[in-house]
């Protein structure tokens, strides 16, 4: 059934948007926070009691505009989730601040890799194409901490 296929397919890409906030956050997977959601009420309703249990999430709340906080958001589709947690903001900064260098150093170490001539000349195109893949994964990840670190400022 196509209708089913597409349905799921919207609740797995919540269900990793309200993981990867988690991730972000560095929230525990065993502990259970609230959900806010905004969007398509009816089927943010449908798929609530889905996302409390995939998530595990302590509740979702379903509301029109999500509120002005310090949290991150992410996009899901036609819904914005954020995790209704409480930071230290000094604490959040400070981690975020670690792990920015700790990304920056992680590019550095594979440009310098990449720049260097007998390296891409001997290694073989897999691991070339590797630390390729390792700088974008890097760099897509320090654009997104970099965003979070400039919403707490």
């Amino acid at each position: 059934d196509e209708e089913a296929e597409v349905w799921v397919s919207i609740l797995k890409t919540a269900v990793e948007a309200c993981r990867s906030l988690r991730g972000e956050m560095g929230i525990s997977p065993a502990s259970k926070v609230p959900l806010i959601a905004a969007g398509d009420a009816g089927l943010l309703a449908a798929y609530a009691p889905y996302l409390k249990s995939l998530s595990k999430l302590e509740s979702v709340e379903i509301v029109a505009e999500l509120p002005e906080a310090d949290a991150p958001v992410m996009l899901s589709g036609d819904f914005r989730l954020m995790l209704k947690v409480e930071i230290d903001v000094t604490a959040e900064k400070e981690r975020l601040g670690k792990e920015i260098t700790r990304l920056q150093g992680e590019i550095a170490k594979a440009n310098g890799k990449l720049n260097n001539e007998s390296f891409v000349a001997r290694a073989p195109a897999a691991v070339v194409e590797q630390e390729k893949a390792r700088v974008a994964e890097f760099s897509a990840h320090l654009e997104k901490l970099e965003a979070q670190l400039t919403k707490l400022k």
